[in-house]
């Protein structure tokens, strides 16, 4: 069967890269077809990017994460209505998986997309709060998680990684892997007192004879490109390393570098979502310094050590993560639970389960 996935955003963002291959591995046998605003997309990741949005298709799939965002939050932004409108133009065979409703998305829009919701025959969220928000407005969501964790960590993802520590000097059991991100309307907090006080962590993260290390976890368009911000914080702390998967030449995709990398450091401190999804579903816990909703439902629901980004004491926060040894996640569980999530809402658009491999 041909599956369109709509309102695809980049594969210049590891975590909606891993959602496309996490889609590709949940309907193995289907060709999968969408549609993205990059340039040269991803040939690695099992989808068949087009020029047009997906069409003719049996099914189609809403993917992605924030994708619901309205950044004039008291207006409809034309981004928000072209999302929409994807959703419904062929309701009776489309489902939304994996996604969150993220806070800028109220009032007139949260309404408009109510009204596009209760439209489709499935609906499924990653995160609480969203799934409480629907239900409350008379939305049949299911809850889940993010459809990334259908992903493992592959042998030869470790081996990857392991001669990359190497290339870069860098033995793993001393590496304190980092992510980041610069903020804007989407996600309120200051970018340059953000960084200031990632600096202050790192440098006790080198005192404790660590070597901290930004990894790239997006190159996509506008705030959602991580090097001004790593770039500004090695400026802070020379001893920081940035390692970027984008650049790594590599016949496996960059989310799958990526959990390799992650499955090997001794810390993993996840201030990007995915981050932290990709250390679980490697069998990691990271240290997640959440700043969305997203975040914060990852680690009330599974329990995981972290705080709001807004509210994190650098030195406090340093104590925390040295005087924890390393946990091991198990993943199995998690992985289950989306693959069947995922097949409960394929049957409602006609996807027969004994195709999913």
């Amino acid at each position: 069967m041909r599956i369109g996935l709509i309102n695809a955003y980049s594969t210049l963002n590891l975590g909606d890269a891993a959602i496309y291959s996490a889609l590709a591995s949940l309907l193995s046998g289907h060709e999968l077809v969408a549609r993205v605003r990059d340039p040269d997309p991803d040939p690695r990741l099992g989808v068949h990017f087009g020029s047009h949005r997906p069409r003719h298709c049996s099914a189609y799939v809403s993917v992605g994460g924030d994708i619901f965002n309205n950044a004039r939050e008291w207006l409809l932004t034309k981004a928000f209505l072209l999302n929409l409108a994807e959703l419904v133009r062929h309701p009776s065979r489309t489902i939304l998986f994996g996604q969150s409703i993220p806070r800028s998305c109220h009032g007139l829009s949260f309404l408009a997309l109510r009204q596009c919701l209760l439209a489709l025959p499935a609906v499924c969220v990653r995160d609480a709060q969203s799934h409480q928000r629907l239900r409350q407005a008379g939305v049949d969501a299911r809850l889940s998680f993010d459809t990334a964790f259908a992903l493992e960590c592959t042998d030869a993802a470790r081996a990857e990684a392991a001669a990359l520590y190497r290339s870069m000097q860098l033995p793993p059991d001393a590496v304190a892997i980092l992510s980041v991100r610069a903020f804007d309307a989407m996600y309120r907090h200051d970018t340059a007192s953000f960084i200031q006080r990632m600096a202050m962590l790192c440098e006790r993260l080198v005192d404790a004879g660590l070597t901290p290390v930004v990894l790239i976890q997006s190159r996509a368009y506008g705030s959602d490109n991580d090097l001004s911000v790593a770039e500004a914080l090695r400026q802070l702390v020379p001893h920081l390393a940035i390692l970027d998967p984008f650049q790594v030449k590599s016949s496996l995709p960059c989310w799958a570098m990526a959990m390799g990398v992650l499955a090997l450091a001794r810390h993993v401190i996840a201030v990007r979502y995915h981050t932290a999804v990709l250390a679980l579903a490697s069998g990691v816990v990271p240290y997640h310094l959440h700043y969305s909703n997203k975040g914060r439902d990852l680690c009330e629901r599974l329990q995981l050590p972290g705080e709001d980004l807004g509210a994190f004491d650098p030195a406090r926060t340093a104590q925390v993560i040295l005087s924890s040894p390393p946990t091991t996640f198990d993943h199995q569980g998690l992985r289950q639970r989306v693959r069947l999530d995922f097949q409960h809402c394929l049957e409602k658009v006609g996807v027969p389960v004994a195709e999913f491999s």
